[in-house]
């Protein structure tokens, strides 16, 4: 192998079941009395905050509840949040939840300490904007699919901008990551079909990505058989613990791998997409992913043949290009399985404007991190595929 290689993890990562019940133990830890909890109105509702608020009790912890997140947090949310933050004296900040009450935490966490709101920051242009440190942010995943909990970036949405974009820098990445299988149970099967699928995605886009090498391909080709033997279960079967620790853990793994490598041309196209339509991420990688796959196929032979068989096809007498096929086969099949919606029309995504917006995500930095470069007209050609 040649090159240089680094691997980044910063947060210290409590994996166990009941390990929901060491929070109060874990935010004292850091010296803070009182700490913001960040969620959206589902999880609040599920019961999920009342076995994490009885430990912070009684480790003498003062919370306040700001449970307005959207299931695409924006700016100007992220700023409300910092609003209630500062005028209630909070010290660090708890997020539970899936992607967005996380990323919407990260993002508090940072603003607590760096001056502006949440758009000042967002995009890649606005990379090593944040100076100081985060306040000690806790990550608690209820969700299987995001790996938010031990990234370096936050993903807002500008509706006035119709844009989707990051925040981005080192000071994001949260203190800790507590992940507790059984908080998991409760989400309905759509959720976890979606943030399944996200899971596998970023495994598959983070093995693919050109920045990738042995460190990173080890976790994320393990996600992607984790995910494989597990999803179905997880989202058939959602009281089944087994597989909803399987999932957990693929999530992991694959944010492991991609918080070092970036992820590539699914989540060019796709980014831009969420911020004009407001559609589900989870969904929308998966519908895009084999026909992005199977563009990218030329440019990464043997990888394919690879997650083929970590999905559990049988390719042992097939030439290595056929058994390539199989993964975007495998992928399709575990998606229909678990009832993906089939095109990316179902959540009002249209043709029009697809064009200019194919010119775009050809400049995107994740598209050079493709093993297949797309042109305007093949990102397009893909975009017309998956509608």
């Amino acid at each position: 192998m040649t090159g240089q290689y680094e691997f980044h993890l910063t947060t210290r990562i409590i994996y166990s079941t009941n390990s929901s019940t060491k929070i109060g133990e874990i935010a004292s830890g850091f010296g803070k009395k009182k700490y913001q909890f960040i969620t959206d109105t589902g999880v609040a509702g599920a019961g999920v905050l009342d076995c994490l608020l009885e430990p912070l009790k009684s480790a003498g912890i003062d919370t306040v509840l700001f449970d307005k997140v959207e299931v695409n947090p924006t700016v100007q949310t992220v700023d409300k949040a910092c609003e209630q933050y500062n005028s209630e004296g909070c010290e660090g900040v708890i997020a539970v939840g899936g992607g967005s009450p996380m990323d919407t935490g990260k993002s508090v966490g940072v603003l607590a300490t760096n001056p502006g709101s949440a758009s000042d920051y967002l995009g890649p242009d606005n990379w090593g904007k944040i100076k100081n440190p985060s306040v000690p942010v806790i990550c608690v995943p209820t969700t299987a699919g995001t790996a938010a909990e031990i990234t370096d970036v936050a993903v807002l949405s500008d509706p006035e901008r119709k844009v989707k974009l990051g925040i981005f820098s080192p000071y994001i990445v949260p203190a800790v990551a507590l992940l507790d299988p059984l908080l998991t149970i409760s989400l309905p099967p759509e959720p976890t079909r979606d943030s399944g699928l996200d899971a596998l995605c970023h495994a598959i886009e983070s093995y693919l990505s050109i920045n990738s090498w042995c460190a990173s391909e080890a976790l994320t080709l393990k996600a992607i058989e984790l995910a494989g033997r597990h999803l179905r279960t997880a989202v058939h079967n959602g009281q089944n613990v087994e597989a909803r620790d399987g999932m957990l853990m693929a999530s992991l793994l694959a944010g492991m791998g991609f918080r070092n490598t970036k992820l590539c041309l699914v989540h060019a196209i796709t980014g831009p997409i969420g911020g004009l339509y407001n559609c589900p991420h989870g969904a929308i990688n998966a519908i895009v992913l084999p026909h992005a796959m199977r563009f990218m196929l030329p440019g990464a032979v043997s990888k394919y043949r690879n997650i083929a068989i970590a999905l559990g096809e049988n390719v042992e007498d097939l030439s290595e290009r056929t058994a390539a096929e199989r993964a975007i086969k495998a992928v399709e099949q575990l998606s229909e399985d678990i009832g993906l919606p089939k095109g990316l029309s179902v959540y009002g995504v249209k043709e029009q404007g697809l064009e200019k917006l194919s010119e775009t995500i050809a400049g995107n930095f994740q598209n050079a991190l493709s093993p297949r470069k797309a042109s305007p007209k093949e990102i397009l050609d893909i975009f017309k595929a998956a509608l």
